[in-house]
Protein backbone atom coordinates (compact mmCIF):
# COMPACT_ATOMS: atom_id res chain seq x y z
CA UNK A 1 0.00 0.00 0.00
CA UNK A 2 1.27 2.99 -0.64
CA UNK A 3 1.22 6.60 1.52
CA UNK A 4 -0.74 9.59 0.35
CA UNK A 5 0.87 13.23 -0.44
CA UNK A 6 0.27 14.23 3.00
CA UNK A 7 2.04 11.31 4.69
CA UNK A 8 5.35 11.90 2.33
CA UNK A 9 5.05 15.34 3.49
CA UNK A 10 4.98 14.51 7.24
CA UNK A 11 7.88 12.09 6.84
CA UNK A 12 9.60 14.61 5.54
CA UNK A 13 9.01 17.78 8.07
CA UNK A 14 9.67 15.60 10.76
CA UNK A 15 10.74 18.06 13.33
CA UNK A 16 14.14 19.19 14.64
CA UNK A 17 13.73 18.71 17.97
CA UNK A 18 12.33 15.14 17.62
CA UNK A 19 15.76 14.33 15.75
CA UNK A 20 18.14 15.88 18.37
CA UNK A 21 16.22 14.18 20.82
CA UNK A 22 16.26 10.72 18.91
CA UNK A 23 20.25 11.26 18.46
CA UNK A 24 20.45 11.65 22.15
CA UNK A 25 18.66 9.16 22.97
CA UNK A 26 20.52 6.57 19.91
CA UNK A 27 24.03 8.08 21.78
CA UNK A 28 22.75 7.53 25.61
CA UNK A 29 22.14 4.00 24.42
CA UNK A 30 25.80 3.11 23.16
CA UNK A 31 27.04 4.69 26.22
CA UNK A 32 25.02 2.37 28.31
CA UNK A 33 25.55 -0.68 27.33
CA UNK A 34 29.46 0.08 26.78
CA UNK A 35 29.27 0.62 30.68
CA UNK A 36 27.09 -1.93 31.40
CA UNK A 37 24.25 -0.07 32.55
CA UNK A 38 21.34 -2.54 31.40
CA UNK A 39 19.15 -0.57 34.23
CA UNK A 40 19.72 2.82 32.64
CA UNK A 41 19.60 1.19 29.24
CA UNK A 42 16.14 0.02 30.28
CA UNK A 43 14.49 3.41 30.65
CA UNK A 44 15.06 4.01 27.19
CA UNK A 45 12.99 1.67 25.99
CA UNK A 46 8.64 0.78 25.83
CA UNK A 47 7.51 -1.67 27.83
CA UNK A 48 6.81 -4.18 24.77
CA UNK A 49 10.77 -3.36 23.33
CA UNK A 50 11.50 -5.86 20.86
CA UNK A 51 15.03 -6.64 20.30
CA UNK A 52 16.08 -8.60 17.40
CA UNK A 53 19.90 -9.86 17.26
CA UNK A 54 20.97 -11.22 13.81
CA UNK A 55 22.32 -14.44 15.73
CA UNK A 56 19.61 -15.19 17.91
CA UNK A 57 16.11 -15.67 18.47
CA UNK A 58 13.60 -12.45 18.66
CA UNK A 59 13.10 -11.06 22.54
CA UNK A 60 10.18 -9.48 23.06
CA UNK A 61 9.83 -7.36 26.24
CA UNK A 62 12.06 -5.79 29.07
CA UNK A 63 12.39 -8.49 31.14
CA UNK A 64 13.55 -10.61 28.46
CA UNK A 65 15.96 -7.72 26.61
CA UNK A 66 17.26 -6.82 29.91
CA UNK A 67 18.54 -10.10 31.10
CA UNK A 68 20.13 -11.23 27.63
CA UNK A 69 21.76 -8.00 27.94
CA UNK A 70 22.76 -8.49 31.72
CA UNK A 71 24.39 -12.37 30.12
CA UNK A 72 26.04 -10.41 27.47
CA UNK A 73 29.82 -12.41 26.31
CA UNK A 74 31.44 -9.21 25.28
CA UNK A 75 32.86 -5.90 26.49
CA UNK A 76 32.64 -3.22 24.08
CA UNK A 77 35.53 -0.61 23.62
CA UNK A 78 34.12 1.60 21.17
CA UNK A 79 31.34 2.26 18.69
CA UNK A 80 31.38 4.34 15.54
CA UNK A 81 28.13 5.37 13.90
CA UNK A 82 28.44 6.47 10.43
CA UNK A 83 24.76 7.60 8.36
CA UNK A 84 22.48 7.96 10.40
CA UNK A 85 18.74 8.55 9.14
CA UNK A 86 16.04 9.51 11.31
CA UNK A 87 12.66 10.16 9.56
CA UNK A 88 9.16 9.77 11.06
CA UNK A 89 5.66 11.46 12.32
CA UNK A 90 4.69 12.99 15.36
CA UNK A 91 3.86 9.39 16.90
CA UNK A 92 6.65 7.00 15.11
CA UNK A 93 10.35 7.47 14.27
CA UNK A 94 12.28 5.53 12.25
CA UNK A 95 16.50 5.28 12.38
CA UNK A 96 18.68 3.72 10.45
CA UNK A 97 22.43 4.11 11.17
CA UNK A 98 25.59 1.82 9.75
CA UNK A 99 27.90 0.80 13.04
CA UNK A 100 31.68 -0.07 13.80
CA UNK A 101 31.66 -1.81 17.12
CA UNK A 102 35.38 -2.57 18.75
CA UNK A 103 34.81 -5.06 21.29
CA UNK A 104 36.63 -8.12 23.06
CA UNK A 105 35.52 -11.11 24.49
CA UNK A 106 35.16 -11.46 28.23
CA UNK A 107 37.51 -14.50 28.77
CA UNK A 108 39.61 -13.20 25.57
CA UNK A 109 41.23 -9.46 25.23
CA UNK A 110 41.63 -9.85 21.45
CA UNK A 111 40.41 -6.91 20.41
CA UNK A 112 37.84 -7.49 17.44
CA UNK A 113 35.78 -5.61 15.03
CA UNK A 114 32.26 -5.84 13.88
CA UNK A 115 30.27 -4.00 10.58
CA UNK A 116 27.18 -3.49 9.46
CA UNK A 117 23.50 -1.75 10.36
CA UNK A 118 21.02 -1.08 12.23
CA UNK A 119 17.28 -0.25 12.25
CA UNK A 120 15.12 1.03 15.04
CA UNK A 121 11.74 2.19 15.54
CA UNK A 122 10.42 4.65 18.47
CA UNK A 123 7.41 5.87 19.98
CA UNK A 124 6.21 8.78 21.31
CA UNK A 125 4.45 7.86 24.75
CA UNK A 126 3.51 10.50 27.29
CA UNK A 127 5.50 12.88 25.66
CA UNK A 128 9.24 11.41 25.05
CA UNK A 129 10.46 8.93 22.72
CA UNK A 130 11.14 5.61 23.08
CA UNK A 131 12.79 2.78 21.77
CA UNK A 132 10.50 -0.36 20.57
CA UNK A 133 12.36 -1.97 17.82
CA UNK A 134 16.15 -2.53 17.34
CA UNK A 135 17.50 -4.68 14.85
CA UNK A 136 20.54 -5.22 13.29
CA UNK A 137 22.96 -7.38 10.77
CA UNK A 138 26.61 -7.43 10.43
CA UNK A 139 27.97 -6.74 6.77
CA UNK A 140 30.99 -8.65 6.88
CA UNK A 141 32.41 -11.05 9.30
CA UNK A 142 33.88 -9.91 12.67
CA UNK A 143 37.48 -8.82 12.46
CA UNK A 144 40.01 -9.80 14.63
CA UNK A 145 43.57 -7.65 15.17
Amino acid sequence: MGGSANDVQLMNAFPKDAVQEIEQIHSRWFEFEAAGGVHSLMALCADDIELRPPDAQPLLGRAAVSVWMALGTTRIHSIEITERRIRGSSEIAYLTANYKTTFSLKEDSTLRQSLGSHLWILRKQAGRWLVTLVSWRRCRPQITF
